[in-house]
């Protein structure tokens, strides 16, 4: 089978489509026959060594895929379609594998999906959907009737955290730029889309909310519009510090939180994915239901051949516009 191999961390000519042997199947493990994998950012941290659970070298990146059994076990009959999140833990080493053609896992860490759900959608629901989900309903518990703030909605985690905030009952702002992406975060949902290009961020949301500020902050960006989520952050509110798209890593004094009455409440989905999997799990069963029952809008993916994997991942980490999933 075709994998792509990281032999060395950091190192963009150690980074290439191999071929390796075919999985056995064992009595812990199932063994899935790839059709499609989601690329993330984190994927780019992973292949230059900074993600915070290491994986062994030489190794196969990918959090994220959907295809069908092709070995199983009682539960899990071979051709049962499935997504699955990655990674999972064997002897305190990260084990990823989405990005080639087999992927042997526990059976925990896949779930079946429907026939209705095409692959390509499947392996761009966890990560995206998964984050959002878990950041909002189980990290920050976010209120009917509360108001979410939502930083880089038209990115990936973004677009996921309008829909399931609006679905969850959240009056939603978001910020994005040009009339294009305004108005895309529009037909996601959002009661109010700021170009933080054109307007003052921090003004607007005051003048939205009538001074009362934000209940919850989604943060993807870093930079200013985190400094704006800040200004703009009610008291007993909750700041999600998701990502930093901007490429600026925040710093923040405690003495804001202190004299701000706020909560930072982290949200790494790899680590639930890790030492949380039933949370996981039940997270994904809902957003699948919520994908049958159209809560959310179609997903634009851009697909990429498993050969261009060290592409997709260059162009994920420099802002594709779309959710990149490669197709084996």
């Amino acid at each position: 089978m075709k994998a792509l191999q990281v032999q060395k961390f950091a190192d963009p000519t150690a980074i290439q489509v191999q071929e390796v042997a075919d999985f056995q199947p064992t009595v812990d493990r199932v063994v899935v026959r790839i059709k499609a994998a989601g690329v993330n950012p984190a994927d780019w941290y992973a292949v230059n060594g900074m993600f915070q659970i290491p994986p062994a070298l030489p190794f196969t990146p990918g959090f994220e895929a959907a295809g069908e059994i092709i070995a199983g076990t009682t539960h899990l009959q071979p051709g049962t379609r499935v997504l699955m999140t990655l990674p999972y833990l064997s002897e305190g080493v990260a084990n990823f594998g989405a990005f080639a053609e087999q992927v042997a896992v526990p059976a925990k860490n896949v779930v079946p999906i429907p026939d209705s759900v095409d692959f390509t959608i499947a392996a761009a629901l966890p990560v995206m959907y998964g984050t959002a989900y878990i950041a909002l309903k189980h990290r920050a518990q976010l209120q009917v009737g509360e108001t979410l703030f939502v930083t880089g909605a038209t990115g990936a985690t973004g677009s996921a955290a309008v829909q399931i905030g609006k679905h969850l009952g959240a009056t939603v702002i978001a910020t994005a730029s040009g009339g294009e992406k305004v108005q895309y975060a529009k037909d996601l949902g959002a009661d109010c889309v700021i170009d933080y290009k054109q307007e003052n961020v921090s003004d607007r949301i005051k003048e939205f909310t009538q001074g009362k500020g934000v209940n919850v902050a989604f943060e993807t960006v870093g930079g200013d519009l985190f400094e704006a989520a800040i200004q703009s952050i009610a008291s007993e509110g909750r700041l999600l510090p998701i990502g930093m798209a901007s490429g600026i890593i925040p710093e923040l004094s405690m003495i804001r939180v202190l004299a701000g009455n706020f909560a930072i409440v982290g949200t790494d989905f790899a680590h639930y994915t890790v030492h949380h999997l039933d949370l996981v799990r039940q997270g994904l069963a809902e957003i699948l239901s919520w994908h049958q029952d159209g809560i959310f809008k179609d997903l634009t993916v851009k697909t990429m051949p498993l050969e261009q994997a060290a592409e997709a991942i260059a162009q994920v980490h420099q802002g594709a516009g779309a959710k990149v999933v490669l197709t084996m």
